[in-house]
């Protein structure tokens, strides 16, 4: 009998392995044939899914954002407003250990964003949805009295969006100067500046 491939999986293995070899090697690293090493896959093989470095790297960053909302979908199916506000921010922002590779493949991401229409027309597409995200919450937490009413809730939301984007990179450029604690710190220090006093 001919062997059954699991298409869905093999892409996710060839998506976990360019997520570690960009966290360890940077974009240079991350060849087609270094990925296939990686993965414990044929090399023909990774070009029946991808055509090229950009859709790899482009699958990768869906595939994180993806396990991210997921997440998060669980836990703002119990929690609501500014709880779950809080947990989506330290959830994307905070980079530890686990998140350090995560956050260094969003870095080279970026990086070609600023150089590629395909990869900057992606970045906009996330970004609306992760926008979206942030502005539901803090409308939900503005209409409980969570947060002050006089909050221009559109501009906080993209206030908070380049706030914890820059705790982000901070944080896994200076892990010493920036631990984890004080990441959190700094983003349940200015969400407690939109509640009334």
């Amino acid at each position: 009998m001919p062997k059954i491939v699991d298409h869905d999986e093999q892409r996710r293995k060839f998506a976990v392995a360019a997520i570690r070899l960009i966290a360890r090697e940077g974009l240079e690293g991350m060849t087609m044939r270094a990925v296939a090493a990686e993965a414990g896959l044929s090399y023909g093989s990774l070009f029946h899914y991808f055509e090229s470095k950009d859709e790899l790297l482009m699958h990768a960053v869906r595939y994180l954002t993806s396990s991210q909302t997921r997440r998060l979908n669980e836990y703002s199916s119990a929690h609501t407003g500014l709880k779950a506000l809080e947990h989506l921010l330290c959830d994307d922002a905070i980079v530890n250990e686990s998140s350090r590779d995560n956050m260094v493949v969003w870095l080279a991401f970026l990086y070609k964003a600023a150089l590629m229409d395909s990869f900057a027309e992606m970045h906009t597409e996330l970004m609306d949805g992760w926008f979206a995200r942030i502005l539901h919450l803090l409308d939900e937490a503005q209409e409980t009295g969570e947060i002050r009413a006089d909050i221009d809730t559109a501009f906080e939301a993209r206030a908070i969006w380049v706030y914890c984007e820059g705790i982000g990179q901070q944080g896994l450029l200076y892990p010493t100067l920036l631990p984890v604690e004080k990441q959190k710190r700094l983003i349940t220090g200015y969400l407690k500046k939109l509640v009334p006093e």
